[in-house]
């Protein structure tokens, strides 16, 4: 869509906190009006909206009068997965555009429905194991998820049946639904693979794919690259089938995702999300191919339309030759007592974005750990080369610290160490 057309369009966002910041900022930078609601007077969000409301993203009927009281355009939200789903239900209340549906979500959310769907049109999907069954020792190591989770929460890793045992519990403690699924649990080195696509009036665009590291001894990221090594392998094994399992949804315009397991010569789908990620890929995406997903899902909040149908999309998986990295920056536990370094990220050579989660004050809990609050923050780089990339990580690697009450570095650096060194040995 073109620029001058959003002038002036007011957007409601849903949620006032950190995750609803970058549609605020991005939709300032489209010229369009920001009304942000939420149960909480102050959040990041809300202190550079253009109005707020002390309203739930669950009380649509107060949504409404507000929609209709101030001639709101559209609705937006950011990651978080209870607000896509209050605003699904309220789009369609409100009678606005919304790029998925109800039906859609319950579709691909809960896990046991997407490997359903899966299996249904053969995109490859983790062993699978049943909750009632007898493990042997030669079944593990396996991972225990809630069918309804989000954010690492709930999930664990077991090595025998005792471990299991307590896994399942917390896996049903953590799931709404009181459902779980066991999966073989891959052992590559904690490779992970991220994959997002971008979808305009049904036709379908893989946007970017990753190679995704997760923390030693952990499930969080620790740093991914882009683009993946397995590109084309994916591409010509799974991508087809992807496209005829959405299709089949009626899923016509939006943006998704998908986590996968790389083993050998497979690739195996284990979980999505019908979203943009809260990884803000599209950081990336627009600094090397020009495009960004989150400014088409505004559009359609906006209008019906992801983009201009005469617009020639910049979308390429390959980056336009460009190599990418999201580094987070996962935390021990503890009190954060002093940050260094930080406000020299932004204007370092290569770095799209830098985005924090934490401040001084803040405590790191045990109830944190292998989850999304255990992460101070994120920082994109963008260079021409390999070789450039690891100068600007180990540049940031070298600058930054994040240090406890006692004095003790709280980052925890020992994965990016790893593939670091492994990398200019």
């Amino acid at each position: 869509m073109k620029m001058n057309e959003l002038l002036g369009k007011r957007l409601l966002v849903l949620g006032g906190k950190a995750a609803s910041v970058n549609v605020v900022q991005l939709a300032h930078r489209m010229g369009i009006e920001t009304y942000v609601t939420g149960i909480d007077e102050k959040g990041q969000a809300k202190e550079i909206a253009d109005h707020t409301f002390l309203v739930g993203s669950e009380e649509h009927d107060k949504l409404i009068r507000i929609i209709k009281e101030n001639r709101i355009d559209g609705v937006m939200t950011g990651s978080a997965e209870f607000q896509i789903q209050q605003m699904i239900k309220l789009c369609s209340k409100a009678g606005l555009p919304c790029y998925a549906t109800e039906e859609q979500w319950n579709a691909t959310q809960d896990k046991r429905n997407f490997k359903d769907l899966c299996r249904k049109y053969g995109v490859p999907g983790v062993p699978e194991y049943s909750v009632d069954e007898v493990l042997s020792d030669s079944d593990f190591p396996v991972i225990v998820k809630p069918v309804d989770g989000c954010s690492s929460i709930g999930i664990s890793v077991c090595r025998n049946n005792d471990e299991l045992q307590v896994a399942k519990q917390k896996a049903l403690e953590a799931s709404a639904v009181k459902k779980i699924i066991i999966e073989k649990y891959i052992e590559n080195g904690g490779l992970t693979h991220v994959i997002k696509y971008v979808v305009v009036d049904g036709k379908f665009y893989m946007e970017i794919m990753g190679d995704r590291h997760v923390l030693n001894n952990g499930l969080i990221t620790a740093i991914t690259f882009f683009p993946s090594r397995n590109t084309e392998l994916y591409m010509n094994t799974i991508d087809s089938k992807v496209k005829d399992m959405f299709l089949s949804i009626g899923f016509n315009n939006g943006v998704f995702f998908f986590q996968a397991l790389p083993d050998g010569d497979n690739i195996y789908v284990y979980e999505m999300g019908l979203r943009t990620g809260g990884g803000m890929t599209y950081k990336i995406t627009e600094a090397t191919s020009g495009n960004n997903d989150l400014e088409m899902l505004i559009n359609y909040a906006l209008s019906g339309r992801m983009c201009d149908e005469h617009e020639n999309l910049s979308i390429d998986p390959f980056l336009k030759g460009k190599q990418a990295a999201s580094l987070a920056l996962p935390l021990r536990t503890g009190r954060i007592a002093k940050v260094i370094g930080m406000e020299l990220i932004p204007q370092m050579e290569g770095v799209v974005n830098y985005t924090h989660f934490c401040d001084v004050g803040d405590s790191i809990l045990p109830k944190h750990i292998n989850t999304l609050s255990q992460l101070f923050g994120r920082i994109m780089v963008v260079r021409n080369s390999k070789k450039e990339l690891f100068e600007s990580l180990k540049t940031i690697r070298d600058t930054i610290s994040v240090l406890d009450i006692d004095g003790n570095e709280m980052i925890i650096w020992d994965t990016f160490d790893r593939i670091y060194n492994d990398s200019v040995l």
